[in-house]
């Protein structure tokens, strides 16, 4: 597809979203492991964890912990949801050394209203009136943004439909607000390559904002989504290695695209990942190991709110 060796950016976020609906607790030390080997595979962005309620996704209750023994190797980033995650964050970055800017917070909502009830406890409007407050706070601290927008393409509710007007609102009022990305996802995994690039098409008609695109994988149907969105001018997309992971808070959400198969699908079409396949597959290996040696959670998964 590429005529030359055009970058793309992968960025991981094995710890984060590929742990988080796991029916263990992997230990901060494996999890230290897992993100050093992605590192040394040539991946340079890597989504860490989350600062949201332990009650809620209990694998991600050590993210305060996990932030100053991350190695200085790559650029990291941690999902927020609200003000309190943003303090926990700033805290835990600040306090490891991490200069502002120097790092990534990315608050995330959701296009489908129910989805964005149960993981925002808020309305779209309101959630959206509320990322004002947060960007209004990352601004003063000097503190890069990102946001993500859960649920772009398809309702985890068959009686539920995305609405693109409401997309491409998300997608102004976090501009707005100084985010430096907007990342569309497929949370559950039934978008099609058409309603893909239908969507970029109409966020790029609106707006210059970077995107940033993450699927889940029903059916082996990601990478066909990877390649509209390659087609559509897209350079970045996230990846889960052995495509762990789902949401708990989207009703039979499937795994995350496979890193490995991303980086092979996407450099196979002509572009340059900065990836080395030897050494993602002995970071799937670590991941593994990882997944092994952890515990049970201490509380029934997808805890009660």
């Amino acid at each position: 597809m590429a005529t030359t060796a055009e970058p793309v950016t992968l960025i991981d976020v094995t710890t984060r979203d590929g742990l988080q609906d796991e029916p263990r607790v992997v230990a901060t030390a494996r999890k230290v492991e897992i993100i050093a080997s992605v590192a040394a595979a040539g991946i340079a962005e890597i989504e860490a964890t989350s600062f949201v309620h332990p009650a809620w996704v209990p694998q991600l209750a050590d993210a305060d912990a996990l932030i100053p023994l991350l190695p200085r190797t790559v650029r990291y980033s941690a999902l927020i949801l609200n003000e309190r995650g943003f303090e926990r964050a700033r805290t835990a970055f600040t306090a490891a050394g991490f200069e502002p800017g120097s790092y990534d917070l990315v608050f995330v909502a959701s296009a489908s209203p129910r989805h964005n009830a149960s993981n925002n406890n808020r309305t779209i409007s309101e959630t959206l009136a509320y990322f004002e407050t947060i960007a209004a706070r990352a601004r003063a601290a000097g503190i890069s943004l990102r946001a993500a927008i859960s649920c772009s393409f398809v309702s985890p509710w068959a009686d539920e439909t995305i609405e693109l007007g409401t997309v491409l609102e998300m997608v102004a009022r976090f501009e707005a607000g100084g985010c430096t990305t907007v990342g569309l996802a497929d949370t559950i995994g039934k978008a099609t390559p058409e309603a893909v690039g239908a969507t970029i098409e109409a966020v790029t008609n609106v707006s210059s904002i970077a995107l940033s695109l993450h699927f889940h994988d029903l059916r082996g149907s990601a990478l066909r989504n990877v390649e509209a969105g390659l087609r559509h001018g897209v350079r970045r997309f996230e990846g889960v290695l052995s495509g762990i992971g789902g949401c708990p808070f989207a009703p039979e959400a499937p795994g995350n695209l496979d890193l490995e198969a991303l980086a092979a699908y996407v450099e196979a079409q002509g572009f340059t990942t900065g990836t080395h396949a030897a050494k993602l597959a002995a970071a799937r290996a670590v991941l593994q190991r990882a997944l092994d040696d952890a515990e049970p959670l201490p509380t029934p998964h997808a805890a009660a709110r």
